[in-house]
């Protein structure tokens, strides 16, 4: 018996979701409606005049008397749909045409549950604009029509609320909220509730208008086991868990399914944010606040992971030093859990994982500080390093460019070629051969480079090879930048010899010290890419001024 209640009742929720079959809407219709000529519909129509509805609807009276045929034509317009299923009163609600959309609603209010192709009712489509304004005059013509159209959803399963609290349509979330709060905690087809999906996009107003019609909401459990303020943490919406823990302090004592507060889900998803605002909220509160953000800061779940261990198992350096800020780090540091794991083992771990990884700097710190966190574990064993993906991108590209200028500038000599013999003009002068042989030496260097980055992809040696290709590709643009002056003094020396000097010397001056300062930037790259037994003839290649050395005395020959 039960199941073919259960049956029927499937079946007509099925028929229900089927858009019912209208005749076509006629086009002057249509064009009225989308301009909202008022004069035309209440003529063609015979609606009432504003003045009118609310005695209408009061005393239930009928319209003015019409005959059959005009009635029977009234009916038509109303029951008509465009192709895609929009009723009258979808479009109008659509449009914002309000004054229309009630006399319409007057004449027939089965129309706000009438669904188009996509389930929708005009009720979505008001939810949808944000049209505030229809809605509260729906409610207040009548109210249980609304609340009958509310529990409508269309071919995701949303309701009108759930639109508006996706659209952050924060004034039609409040109408909806008091016409029926129980609406707030229905879920669509994924499982999620108006207010679930109000946290998730980040609409903090539309979240915080349904808290003041009702402040259980802040109570709700979520299927997936969170609560309310568990959700924007894990979004990082530092505004929005400060407003719960102001307005519901005892609120953040809640656990998720895993034994998590709300300092968990920040920390597992390193918003540092969260961690920030909430300590500074402590500080500045009441006492209450304090220990509570205390007791939270040293939780541990179901596996005996404090925030720490979820930040130290992601690699979340922010969230690490916010929280050891807080704490003690020796403390923190002693900390096991249910795997007998402390915060240093899981972020050593995750370091020691990591392809960017310097394992001597990680033993040397082991062996000086022992398994705790100290600044320098932060500072510099784990001090972020670009993203990889992003280097990569930008030492390949600028290395093509300097291949494609060197390779251009071999073949388009200063002073041209002699049309006699094809040898260049000013072959024979010093500074031209020392042009050439910074040309030469900026695109063999950005090649390497680029050669490099390609192995860096290919291969597994992956930290080496990088390192090469920065210092190749700072060491192609320097001998460019050289480049650029010797070919600048050998085309203006027999014009203007003091301008050629110049640019030579701000060219040298310029082209040098560029290399010289991102060395210094990189203060062990020394150590990364060269061993110590070839850490002498490592420091002779990579010295800045070595290229300067090189073309001049080759010039020389």
């Amino acid at each position: 018996m039960a199941e073919k209640i259960l049956s029927s009742r499937a079946e007509a929720t099925k028929s229900e979701m089927v858009p019912q079959q209208r005749p076509l809407m006629p086009v002057h219709i249509f064009n009225a409606a989308i301009k909202g000529d008022t004069d035309y519909l209440v003529r063609c129509l015979g609606l009432l005049e504003e003045r009118e509805v609310r005695v209408t609807v009061r005393t239930s009276q009928s319209t003015p008397q019409q005959t059959e045929e005009e009635h029977e034509t009234v009916q038509f317009v109303l029951g008509s749909a465009t192709r895609f299923g929009d009723t009258l009163l979808h479009l109008l609600i659509t449009k914002s045409h309000n004054e229309l959309a009630l006399k319409v609603f007057t004449k027939d209010m089965s129309l706000l549950k009438a669904r188009n192709r996509k389930q929708e009712t005009p009720l979505h489509d008001a939810a949808k604009v944000g049209n505030e304004e229809v809605i509260r005059d729906l409610i207040r013509l009548s109210p249980s029509v609304v609340k009958d159209a509310l529990g409508k959803t269309n071919e995701n399963e949303d309701t009108a609320f759930h639109v508006a609290a996706n659209h952050n349509h924060k004034g039609v979330v409040s109408e909806l909220m008091k016409l029926d709060p129980q609406a707030a905690y229905e879920e669509n087809k994924q499982g999620f509730s108006p207010l679930y999906i109000a946290i998730v996009e980040d609409h903090t107003s539309s979240v915080i208008a349904m808290l003041q019609v009702d402040a259980t909401l802040a109570c709700t459990q979520f299927s997936d086991g969170t609560f309310p303020v568990h959700v924007a943490a894990r979004r990082g919406n530092a505004e929005l868990v400060e407003h719960f823990l102001r307005e519901y302090p005892d609120y953040a004592k809640l656990l998720d399914s895993c034994g998590r507060n709300l300092f968990h889900m920040a920390a597992e998803q390193g918003n540092s944010d969260v961690f920030t605002e909430v300590f500074a909220l402590a500080k500045d509160d009441n006492p209450q606040i304090s220990q509570m953000v205390e007791s939270m800061i040293n939780a541990r779940d179901y596996e005996g992971n404090t925030p720490l261990h979820l930040a130290a198992m992601k690699g979340h350096e922010s969230v690490m030093t916010a929280i050891l800020d807080k704490l003690n780090y020796a403390q923190a540091a002693q900390v096991q859990n249910r795997k007998g794991e402390t915060a240093f083992n899981l972020s050593f771990d995750q370091r020691w994982d990591n392809k960017e990884i310097d394992q001597n700097k990680i033993d040397a710190y082991i062996k000086k500080k022992g398994w705790y966190f100290t600044r320098h574990w932060f500072d510099d064993v784990m001090a972020p390093i670009a993203n990889k993906l992003e280097r990569t991108q930008i030492i390949g590209l600028g290395s093509v460019l300097i291949t494609t200028v060197a390779f251009a500038a071999a073949f388009t000599v200063p002073g041209g070629y002699n049309a006699d013999n094809g040898a260049p003009v000013l072959g024979k002068r010093f500074m031209f051969r020392a042009f050439i042989l910074a040309n030469t030496l900026a695109f063999i260097q950005a090649f390497q480079s680029l050669f490099l980055v390609i192995l860096d992809a290919l291969s597994d040696l992956r930290d080496l090879d990088l390192e090469y290709a920065l210092y190749k590709f700072l060491s192609a643009a320097s001998c460019m930048v050289i480049a650029f002056g010797l070919g600048s003094y050998v085309m203006l020396a027999p014009v203007s010899l003091p301008i050629a000097i110049i640019v030579l010397i701000v060219s040298l001056l310029v082209g040098s010290p560029t290399v010289f300062f991102i060395l210094l930037m990189e203060r062990d790259l020394y150590e990364r890419v060269f061993t110590f037994s070839s850490a002498v003839i490592g420091l002779l290649v990579v010295t800045p001024i070595m290229p300067i050395i090189l073309i001049f005395c080759l010039a020389l020959l």
